[in-house]
C-alpha cells in the first residue's frame, strides 16, 4: 500500500514524503463506512416492516379475532335431519367458550372409513327422540350425579346432564363394531377407551373412595350441562360438552379421563394391543431379608398396578401399588420378610388389561 501511494504521489507531481501510506487508504475507508451505514439503514427498514407484520399476525390470532373469524358449520339441508355428513370435523368454540345456544358447538364422529358425522346438541336430541332404542339402558338423555377420583388422589362429584355415548354410536351405526373410542378435545387432548371400559357396568358411589354402599348404576355420557364438585343435580349449568362416566370400583381413578370441550369422537373397529406386563426390581428370586420390591412399568404414569400377595388373581379391587401420580411417597415398595408370590395386573385406559405377571421372592438371612 505504501509503495502504491508513493508512485501515485510522484506521478501527480507531489512530494511523496508528504504523504503517509495510510493516507492513501483514507478515501476507501470512508466509502466503506458509507456503504455500511446504507446497509444498516436498509436492515432497520426491513426490521420495522417485519415488526409490523408480526403485530398484524398477533392481532389476527387473538381470541377476539378468532371468535369473529370462525363460523359455524353449514346447517343440514331441509330434507334431512339429525347427524349430517361433513368432509371434516368442525366446532365453533375454544377452551374458554361457553355455549349460548344448541347449535354453537358441534361434535364430529369419525368412523374407521373416514366418514364424518357432525352434530349439534339439537341434532342429537332430534335423532334420539326418533330413533329405535339401542340396547336397554344405554340410550337417550341421562341425568345423574357421578362419583370420581383423580390421580392426586382426591374424591369428588360431578352433577351432569347429557346424552349416552352408546346412543351416539348407535345413531352413527357404529355401536356393534366399535372396539376403541377416542374422545378428542379442541385443544388436542384426548383419551381412548376400549369397548369394555366404555360399556361395562358403571356406578355412582355415594361413599366414593371408602366403600360401595348405596351404589347406583350410571352410564357414560357427553354432558352438555354439568357442575364439577357438586352432588346437587339442580346445580348443573350449560357448559361445553364433556365426557363423563361412572366408576367400576369405588376407588377407580376416572377423573383424568374426563375430556372437556370435545370436538371429535374417533371410532376404531380394531381391538387394541394389551398393556405390557409389569416387572420388578430386584428380579425375582432370593432377596435379602427385609428388603423391598418395586413394581415397574414402561408406562408407569398412564397405568395402575394392582397386586396380591396371597396367591389370588389380582383385580381392580386388589391393592393398588401406585395410587398417586403427584405424591410418590404414597407409592410404597413391597417389603419381603417371608417367601411370597406377587401377582400383578396392569390396567389403563385405551388398551385391554395386561396378562397377570407372577414373581416369587425368597428372603435370605
Amino acid at each position: 500500500m505504501g509503495r502504491y501511494c508513493k508512485l501515485h504521489s510522484e506521478s501527480a507531481g507531489m512530494d511523496a514524503g508528504a504523504r503517509k501510506p495510510v493516507g492513501c487508504g483514507a478515501q476507501p475507508h470512508v466509502n466503506r463506512m458509507k456503504a455500511m451505514k446504507k446497509h444498516i439503514d436498509i436492515i432497520r427498514k426491513w426490521l420495522a416492516i417485519a415488526l409490523v407484520l408480526m403485530l398484524l399476525m398477533f392481532a389476527a390470532c387473538s381470541p377476539a379475532a378468532t371468535e369473529t373469524s370462525l363460523s359455524p358449520p353449514p346447517s343440514p339441508p331441509d330434507d334431512s335431519a339429525g347427524l349430517t355428513t361433513t368432509p371434516s370435523s368442525a366446532n365453533s368454540g375454544g377452551p374458554s367458550d361457553v355455549r349460548d345456544d344448541d347449535d354453537s358447538w358441534r361434535i364430529s364422529v369419525i368412523g374407521p372409513d373416514g366418514k364424518t358425522l357432525s352434530f349439534s346438541e339439537a341434532d342429537l336430541k332430534a335423532v334420539l327422540d326418533g330413533q329405535d332404542a339401542p340396547p336397554s339402558g344405554l340410550a337417550g338423555q341421562f341425568t345423574h350425579v357421578y362419583s370420581t377420583v383423580n390421580n392426586w388422589p382426591t374424591a369428588r362429584f360431578y352433577a351432569a346432564d347429557g346424552y349416552g355415548v352408546a346412543s351416539i354410536l348407535f345413531a352413527a351405526e357404529l355401536y356393534d363394531t366399535a372396539q376403541t373410542v377416542t374422545f378428542r378435545a379442541n385443544d388436542g387432548y384426548e383419551i381412548s377407551l376400549t369397548r369394555e371400559q366404555l360399556l361395562a357396568p358403571q356406578y355412582f358411589f355415594p361413599n366414593v373412595f371408602e366403600n360401595d354402599n348405596g351404589a347406583e348404576q350410571v352410564y357414560p355420557i357427553i354432558a352438555y350441562r354439568w357442575r364439577e364438585g357438586s352432588n346437587d343435580i339442580e346445580s348443573v349449568r350449560d357448559e361445553n360438552p364433556c365426557l363423563i362416566f361412572g366408576q367400576r370400583h369405588y376407588s377407580e381413578q376416572t377423573n383424568p379421563a374426563f375430556v372437556e370441550n370435545i370436538s371429535e369422537i374417533i371410532i376404531s373397529t380394531e381391538p387394541g394391543q394389551a398393556w405390557e406386563a409389569a416387572s420388578t426390581f430386584p428380579s425375582p428370586g432370593p432377596i435379602a431379608f427385609g428388603e423391598t420390591v418395586k413394581l415397574q412399568h414402561p408406562y408407569y404414569g398412564l397405568v395402575k398396578l394392582y397386586y396380591t400377595l396371597d396367591g389370588s388373581e389380582p383385580t381392580m379391587q386388589s391393592a393398588l401399588y401406585n395410587p398417586s401420580t403427584y405424591q410418590p411417597e404414597l407409592n410404597v415398595p413391597i417389603p419381603v420378610a417371608e417367601p411370597v408370590v406377587i401377582k400383578v395386573l396392569v390396567c389403563g385406559y385405551g388398551r385391554p388389561d395386561s396378562e397377570i405377571a407372577v414373581f416369587e421372592f425368597t428372603p435370605i438371612p
